[in-house]
């Protein structure tokens, strides 16, 4: 008799030490973005297909995991972005059913919302805001304050900056963020270059893909941890060609020259990455490798923590 197929997967979340921080990555889900040619819109076709086939991936279209960070600092419990969120209007409806998993990989990992103190956002494009609320506009992290660069905030929460020329996508890109980000106007906290969120985790500006982009650098016992949001997308064009620009860059000449900065900083340093949209959990390292950059990634712990040190 033959086994039969098993259609379940473990659930969507994993953990690591940081130093004396307890780190846990959930995902949010997968998000479909059509052909690279388009994602990449100046990018030479064939040099796109070339370094796709040379890494055994498809060149028809792209995929990007949604890895959402927590860090427990031993007071304090740390949310980097929020993903798409689960409203019935935005959310899952626009990103599709294989998205709006962060608060069922969350509460898989053993934690609830409730418990969550700060969310650290690294912009409020719509798959790294548009989680903060529920269908009727409630909070989904009620004790929670929101850490944000104040250009960020203020541009995309600003309806008037809808133009009739838009695509509907990018008009629900402001109405997204005016809708959960507002939710928390009296809990938010706005960050500048180098500002501490909490100790150990401070906050440093790159803008570009988004006004007031931020990457987030966690430190313990002396190792560093870099959470660089949408900085760089994908773990090969953008890697080995870091100028080249992505579609829904605000500025893709500002995106670039954070992007390559940030690099050039996380080499120099030995930093640990935590990519937003790499293959999950997105945790590794760089290595230079002519103009351009290799991804390393980090062996997917299957201990628990406190048997790993």
């Amino acid at each position: 008799m033959s086994a039969p197929i098993q259609r379940n997967q473990q659930p969507g979340w994993t953990r690591f030490r940081h130093g004396d921080f307890e780190c846990t990555v959930v995902t949010d889900g997968l998000l479909h973005m059509g052909p690279p040619r388009d994602t990449f819109p100046h990018a030479d076709p064939q040099e796109i297909d070339r370094l796709l086939a040379d890494a055994y991936l498809p060149t028809e279209t792209i995929e990007l995991d949604q890895n959402l960070l927590i860090v427990n600092t031993g007071r304090q419990l740390v949310l980097f972005d929020t993903g798409v969120g689960i409203n019935a209007e935005l959310g899952v409806k626009t990103f599709g059913k294989l998205t709006g998993r962060a608060l069922s990989s969350m509460r898989a990992a053993g934690i609830a919302p409730e418990q969550i103190d700060v969310i650290a956002l690294t912009h409020a494009h719509p798959d790294h805001c548009w989680g903060l609320v529920d269908d009727d506009g409630n909070k989904l992290y009620p004790n929670a304050r929101v850490c944000i660069n104040r250009v960020d905030m203020e541009y995309w929460t600003d309806l008037g900056n809808i133009r009739d020329t838009m695509s509907e996508h990018m008009k629900d890109h402001f109405r997204g963020a005016h809708l959960n980000i507002l939710a928390y106007r009296d809990v938010i906290t706005f960050l500048a270059d180098g500002d501490e969120v909490v100790p150990g985790i401070t906050a440093h500006l790159t803008p570009g893909h988004s006004p007031g982009h931020m990457v987030y650098r966690i430190a313990s016992q002396g190792r560093a941890l870099l959470n660089w949001g949408d900085l760089c997308h994908h773990q090969i064009l953008l890697l080995k060609r870091p100028n080249w620009a992505f579609k829904f860059d605000s500025d893709s000449a500002a995106a670039a020259v954070s992007r390559l900065r940030v690099l050039d900083w996380a080499c120099g340093e030995n930093m640990e990455i935590l990519s937003y949209h790499f293959p999950f959990p997105g945790r590794g390292h760089l290595r230079r490798n002519a103009d351009g950059y290799d991804w390393l990634p980090t062996r997917l712990e299957l201990e628990a923590p406190e048997a790993l040190s």
